[in-house]
């Protein structure tokens, strides 16, 4: 009786981890999926706004477009890709925002070599950056600055994007709701040794820190 009960208990502890599995990787993929249209549309937004202003500069910004869809259709097979994989990503992004922007957005980098292998959910930190020019960058009239670090921390990498502006917390918004998508995807493929955090470092700059795990590529 005992090997028995032992072999449902067993049978079904493991159903209820394979559902549990399926479950997460259905959320990722959720999660992930409504980040790419929203990047779409606002990359095609800013393309719209340059095509009778300047045709050369809207030409330009189509080949970073395509440049960014090429390689987020590659990166979006797989459920965590290379920072370095995803800072072509953001590099292309922030090109196609800095022909509409021009000088009122500067963009440095500083990111370890080592630290480039360390594993993120695709177009996490491009969704960052995102929301640091539509909700610090576009409402500052001088324009301000993005600047994206990362390094490593013993068993860990922490990113570390500081842009120009004010966080002003607020459940309802659509910067809120994000962030909280991103905590979610985090979790869901980190657990808690993944975390994000976002404050005023001071009275006219944003700092946003993505704590990362440090696993083997698959």
């Amino acid at each position: 009786f005992s090997y028995i009960f032992f072999q449902r208990f067993r049978q079904e502890a493991i159903k209820n981890l394979k559902l549990e599995a399926a479950k997460n990787e259905y959320e990722l993929r959720r999660l992930k999926d409504q980040m790419n249209p929203h990047f779409i549309f606002n990359a095609m937004n800013t393309i719209r706004a340059l095509i009778d202003e300047d045709p050369k500069k809207a030409k330009m910004a189509v080949t970073q477009l395509s440049n960014v869809l090429r390689s987020s259709l590659q990166t979006g097979k797989h459920d965590l890709i290379p920072i370095s994989k995803e800072l072509e990503i953001v590099h292309d992004y922030l090109e196609i925002e800095k022909v509409r922007y021009e000088e009122r957005l500067q963009v440095s980098y500083h990111v370890e070599d080592k630290a480039k292998n360390v594993l993120i959910p695709p177009l996490m930190l491009q969704t960052i950056v995102e929301n640091c020019i539509k909700h610090g960058i576009s409402k500052l009239p001088n324009g301000g600055q993005i600047s994206i670090a990362s390094h490593l921390n013993g068993e860990s990498c922490d990113i570390e994007i500081i842009n120009s502006g004010q966080f002003i917390p607020n459940a309802e918004t659509e910067s809120s709701l994000g962030l909280e998508n991103t905590r979610n995807r985090l979790s869901l493929s980190f657990g808690k040794e993944a975390w994000l955090t976002i404050g005023n470092s001071d009275q006219s700059h944003v700092k946003t820190t993505i704590h990362l795990p440090l696993i083997a590529q698959s």
